[in-house]
């Protein structure tokens, strides 16, 4: 006859009806310690036979005057298993069979070499296990002679198959949760604000009690179940508590790039990143978080160029590029350009960067723009490049962070001390613009010379691979339509004023200019590119350096030159328009005017005529004097009396 069994749960109920879920913790505790010497496992739950002599008399009274089939009792032949392929083990499973026959063993030895084989024998083993062991009691942990007395059994009716003493998981085992209460669970849990478990699950049982539903499970059975409909339905957990987004980012299959196909310089890619340092603002003076425009070589993992630059707007991005052009020697095929926040922000107003005008200027050097999806981080290999960047971050002094948790002390409330240190290490400065772009091309080049760790150049340098296919070199005045460009007013004496310095060139002497736009980029200052309002090209502004002040005793040899040839342009220019003057002096303003006095016969003019200026005499290097001008009209015989009649 087969024996007649009852699970723990139904044990509790017995046992403890108004209170069962704590009678029902306790019981699978006693059988945990192995107080139930019948106890086994079946599907995953557990159960005893009920004449158990753990059961309480009353229980036991129970059990047997009743009628087993009322209480819905399994009635089992035997514990055997078949060895079926169905029955193979997980490797965990595996390792805990193993460990529990390799322990049974070492109990029957034990018991065999003991004089008795009494309880007390069998607790020392039990004792003695754990250091005599150590391997057995990692993997198997706590337990008592009656459990190792129940797995003995077990072995032995199945005839020494292990597989018999593997413990058995719950595996597709239906919920005890209805549907109705699934419906209200998952609602909850779903919902975009992130409640944590523990919440839905207390917010779902006073729905439950408010709607008298029937049979109310525990906590941790509500719990169970959402961490299992979690795993089941992972993506639908992704999507609806965190976004589409998030759902790209951690759950959706992507597309694995073969970079073998590709040469450098056929794809750049570009992006836009917030610093996580403050540098001044040349506009205001005042510290900010610029932002950077960087391009990225997807071949060769190389930084190219990039911007620094306090508003987003289509300029940063073509300096970027250009600089981008200049260092990689060529033209690119493809520039894959990101649709978010550095590309549409001021400029764009959130519209799509195809239609907002800046593809025409990488068309214009023959390069095919590809836009990103948007917000689709895998797409753009240059965002790990910029997880990368964080180190150079991190070693400026202005450091803000990376995160809320990365912030440093001094930026959080209450500080006094750490900012008493910032300011004493800083003075009350900040980093300008051009120190940020210093640092930055001092990482670059650290950044170029490393080996990477993983990817498609693990174990090599981006430097390595970018020189292998760096272009011969691009005319830096072809791109000139790429540089910045700034409005300039005024047209001085010496030029135009900028970065604390003149900018000269010839063709900017001797006219009353309009406002003129100047193009010029921050890396290269040696000189700037002049256009008319209308956008005409005037002259490439060479960088005019202040000379020493007293160059011919304390300077130097270059200083001395340098000297000798800002007097020598300046002696060229006043010759060109002394001798024009003279010309003019000469052919045109004193035969007129002689010839209009003598019609009115106000004055009599005597004397020689002015010579005519010779062109020999004209290119003299030779400082002209001043009576050199007028040396005729000063022989000229003036009345003084029809001058004053003249004159009234």
């Amino acid at each position: 006859m087969g024996k007649q069994l009852i699970s723990l749960k139904q044990l509790a109920q017995l046992s403890e009806p108004s209170d069962w879920f704590r009678e029902y913790a306790a019981t699978r505790q006693r059988a945990k310690r192995g107080k139930y010497i019948t106890y086994q496992k079946i599907n995953g739950e557990g159960f005893i036979e009920i004449t158990d002599p753990a059961i309480p008399a009353t229980i036991q009274y129970k059990l047997t005057q009743n009628n087993s089939s009322e209480m819905n009792l399994p009635t089992v032949q035997s514990t055997k298993i078949k060895p079926d392929s169905e029955n193979e083990l997980s490797p965990k499973q595996l390792e805990i069979a193993l460990a529990r026959v390799d322990l049974i063993k070492a109990y029957l030895e034990f018991a065999h070499q003991s004089e008795n084989s009494t309880v007390e024998a069998k607790k020392r083993f039990v004792d003695a296990y754990k250091h005599a062991f150590p391997e057995l009691y990692s993997k198997l942990g706590e337990t008592s002679f009656k459990t190792i007395e129940r797995w003995k059994k077990i072995y032995k009716e199945n005839n020494n198959d292990y597989r018999s003493l593997a413990p058995s998981y719950k595996t597709n085992r239906p919920s005890s949760v209805t549907p109705a209460e699934s419906s209200v669970l998952i609602q909850l849990f779903l919902n975009p604000n992130k409640p944590l478990i523990s919440e839905t699950v207390r917010q779902a049982m006073d729905i439950f009690i408010a709607k008298r539903f029937n049979n109310i499970k525990s906590v941790h059975t509500y719990r169970r179940y959402l961490e299992d409909w979690k795993k089941e339905h992972y993506a639908d957990y992704v999507f609806f508590r965190e976004g589409e987004k998030a759902l790209d980012d951690k759950v959706l299959p992507f597309l694995e790039r073969d970079y073998s196909l590709i040469e450098v310089g056929d794809i750049i890619v570009a992006d836009g990143h917030v610093l996580n340092f403050e540098v001044i603002n040349p506009f205001t003076g005042k510290p900010k978080r610029m932002t950077m425009v960087g391009f990225f070589d997807m071949k060769s993992s190389m930084p190219l160029g990039w911007e620094i630059t306090p508003t987003e707007d289509t300029q940063a991005i073509a300096v970027a590029f250009r600089r981008s052009i200049l260092r990689l020697g060529k033209y690119p095929k493809i520039c894959y350009l990101d649709n978010g926040r550095a590309f549409s922000a001021k400029f764009f107003h959130g519209t799509d960067l195809r239609s907002a005008g800046i593809t025409g200027l990488f068309e214009r050097t023959g390069t095919k723009v590809i836009t990103a999806i948007p917000y689709h981080a895998q797409s753009k290999t240059i965002e790990r490049f910029f997880r990368s960047f964080a180190e150079l971050e991190r070693l400026v002094p202005t450091y803000t962070g990376t995160s809320i948790e990365m912030k440093p002390p001094r930026t959080n409330r209450g500080e006094k001390l750490h900012n008493k240190l910032y300011d004493k290490f800083m003075h009350g400065t900040s980093i300008d613009i051009y120190t940020a772009h210093k640092a930055i091309a001092w990482w670059f080049d650290k950044y170029a010379e490393r080996p990477q760790q993983d990817g498609h150049l693990k174990g090599i340098a981006p430097i390595e691979i970018f020189n292998l296919g760096k272009g011969p070199g691009v005319d830096p005045k072809e791109l000139t339509y790429l540089m910045l460009q700034l409005e300039v007013k005024t047209i001085y004496r010496n030029g135009i004023r900028m970065f604390n310095t003149s900018y000269w060139n010839e063709a900017l002497f001797g006219k009353e200019w309009d406002d003129v736009i100047v193009r010029f980029d921050l890396l290269e200052k040696d000189s700037l590119f002049v256009y008319d309002k209308h956008g005409e090209f005037i002259c490439e502004a060479k960088r005019i350096d202040k000379v020493h002040p007293a160059a011919g005793i304390l300077g130097t040899e270059e200083e001395v030159k340098q000297l000798h040839d800002q007097l020598a342009r300046k002696q060229s220019l006043k010759n060109s328009i002394v001798g024009d003057a003279k010309r003019l002096l000469s052919n045109d303003i004193y035969p007129t005017a002689k010839k209009q006095f003598s019609e009115i016969n106000l004055i009599q003019i005597a004397g020689e005529e002015i010579p005519e200026v010779q062109e020999t005499e004209i290119k003299s290097k030779s400082k002209p004097r001043k009576k050199d001008l007028l040396d005729s009209w000063d022989n000229a015989n003036i009345d003084p009396k029809q001058n004053r009649a003249a004159e009234a």
